[in-house]
């Protein structure tokens, strides 16, 4: 079940919470470990994005531990869950590398 036990927290009892870090981040935590989870507020229906691009390696001290794919879903599906629990959608973005934008040669 969900439940917010402070503002910016919204925490279940199987074992996840999610913590906005403001408006440009969020705190993940689960079985004690936690990541740190790039996003922005949104205007409109889709209150938060996250980009799940920035989910790749728990924070420390569990830093050496990659976060694979599967557990990337189950991270982002219970962050969805949260922020529906409290009526809100979320948009999931994949950054990829963006080209290299040519340099101008002007003297």
């Amino acid at each position: 079940m969900l439940f917010v036990p402070r503002p910016n927290v919204i925490d279940n009892d199987a074992g996840f919470s999610v913590e906005m870090l403001g408006r440009t981040g969020l705190r993940y935590v689960e079985n004690a470990k936690a990541v740190r989870i790039d996003s922005e507020v949104l205007a409109g229906p889709n209150g938060l994005a996250i980009y799940s691009s920035s989910i790749t390696h728990w924070d420390p001290p569990h830093s050496a531990e990659a976060i694979d794919e599967e557990t990337k879903r189950r991270i982002v599906e219970n962050i969805r869950a949260a922020f529906c629990f409290r009526g809100f959608d979320i948009e999931v973005l994949q950054v990829q590398d963006s080209p290299p934008v040519p340099s101008s040669n002007k003297p």
